[in-house]
């Protein structure tokens, strides 16, 4: 595992990462649900899609960080940040992170929100306030440790719509923010301002808006865990016939299996709330692993639009697990299925107060890992 680390790192840096175990709209897929286990930890998991490699790393930003919004007009917004964090970034945007932790147990996350943004148009941006949409992260893991806090600082910046170069396209995005009581609140830009929903289901996936997708759960109400019972059927004189479930699962019948946003947000949150409650934050992480290998997508199964420019199937490039009670940045890539874990807190103290930057690992369709040949003794 050392061997993936940049040369660059100090020693005690690469000593903070170990594994938990030994143009037009793009077609992003990005699923994202939380666990709270018994003892009280909050653990907080998403899948990333994209229809590209996004050649995510790891960065590491200390408290006393400088950043520097952008903006294609008017002054951007400029701050220092108070709270050190860790998140997956966008290629070589440092401060533009897809995901992230701080270390007060604040997670943030992006999520494509296609043809439903809507941004602070330039001209009509406050001045001093400004950051471009992806920014968005690294200002609330800087600046907030819970989401009480982040609701009452959100108008207090202007989304405007900013191309980034990276996709050559101004991103949709809506976020989704949690902290370690188990609070959830999504923020979607509509109409120009940055409007917050209350997050019960601590889920989120894309389109539509997030009221849809909660108005849509009432779909299912019929779904559950338990095994149904027998039910007898027939009219007087026709004979009766007992139907029966044909095996386990029989209660989620119905349940969509298709990767469009409304059904992976409906199975998202069947699996969270219908997965046995694990005793401690290990085995929260662990077991939200299992449950977003639902939401794995293997390349080439889903395909984009045709008569459009966007050429590229959807993949899960990686997939993420934050623990806010302990602290610890987890994931694996496309080409690398072995979870590494980050500790927040070695982290920060072996970046001696800079930047630091660490490979993720291999995101492209084509990329794979060797497997380990076990000898027959």
């Amino acid at each position: 595992m050392l061997r993936r680390l940049s040369s660059g790192l100090t020693a005690s840096l690469t000593l903070a990462l170990v594994g938990i175990s030994t143009a037009p709209h793009r077609a992003e897929a990005c699923t994202g649900g939380a666990l709270t286990a018994a003892d009280g930890s909050v653990v907080v998991g998403r899948t990333l899609e994209f229809g590209q490699p996004l050649d995510s790393q790891i960065a590491i930003w200390p408290a006393g960080s400088r950043f520097s919004g952008s903006s294609t007009s008017g002054a951007p917004l400029r701050y220092r940040s108070r709270y050190g964090f860790v998140g997956a970034t966008a290629a070589t945007h440092s401060d533009m992170l897809l995901e992230g932790l701080n270390d007060k147990g604040l997670n943030v996350g992006l999520f494509y929100f296609p043809g439903y943004a809507q941004y602070t148009p330039a001209a009509q941006a406050r001045s001093g306030r400004i950051l471009a949409p992806a920014q968005i992260t690294a200002w609330i893991l800087a600046n907030f440790a819970t989401t009480e806090e982040v609701k009452a600082q959100i108008g207090s910046i202007d989304l405007t719509p900013q191309v980034m170069d990276l996709i050559g396209i101004v991103p949709d995005l809506h976020i989704k923010v949690q902290d370690a009581s188990g609070r959830s609140i999504v923020i979607e830009p509509r109409d120009g301002r940055l409007v917050v929903h209350d997050n019960p289901t601590r889920v989120l996936t894309n389109a539509p808006t997030f009221d849809w997708h909660l108005t849509n759960l009432n779909n299912y109400v019929t779904l559950m865990r338990a095994y149904p019972a027998p039910k007898t059927i027939g009219a007087p004189g026709a004979g009766q016939i007992t139907l029966k479930p044909f095996g386990m699962g029989g209660g989620g019948v119905g349940l969509p299996g298709d990767f469009t946003p409304p059904s992976r947000f409906v199975r998202m949150v069947y699996f969270t709330q219908g997965a046995a409650q694990p005793a401690n934050a290990n085995q929260a992480a662990f077991n939200l692993f299992h449950i977003l290998n639902n939401f794995d997508i293997p390349y080439g199964v889903t395909q984009p639009p045709k008569g459009t420019s966007e050429s590229d199937a959807d993949y899960t490039t990686w997939t993420s697990v934050s623990d806010l009670k302990q602290l610890r940045f987890s994931w694996r890539t496309y080409g690398d299925q072995q979870v590494k874990t980050i500790d927040l807190r070695q982290a920060l103290q072996a970046t001696r107060g800079q930047l630091r930057l660490l490979p993720m690992g291999p995101q492209r369709p084509t990329d794979s890992s060797p497997s380990t040949l076990m000898p027959v003794p």
